[in-house]
């Protein structure tokens, strides 16, 4: 995602996004862009003055990267 794009859908604060659609609590996410460590450091957001805001289609496309496709064939 080019970083100077506006977001095209809804955007959230990390307590609307978290824990509700990540599964993530908002302190985790807080301490991974502090740290620059982490998946959840590579998830883009918006600085708006103190607050950040995360852009749903950027939430939803960290999840499906992380997507993991069922097993196929006969258990072992």
């Amino acid at each position: 995602m080019e970083c100077n794009k506006p977001p095209r859908g809804r955007i959230f604060t990390v307590g609307q996004a978290f824990p509700d659609k990540t599964g993530y609590q908002p302190q985790t996410f807080y301490n991974a862009i502090h740290s620059g460590t982490g998946e959840l450091s590579r998830l883009p957001y918006y600085r708006i003055g103190r607050t950040i805001r995360i852009a749903e289609e950027d939430i939803e496309r960290f999840l499906e990267g992380r997507r993991v496709a069922p097993r196929t064939g006969t258990p072992d």
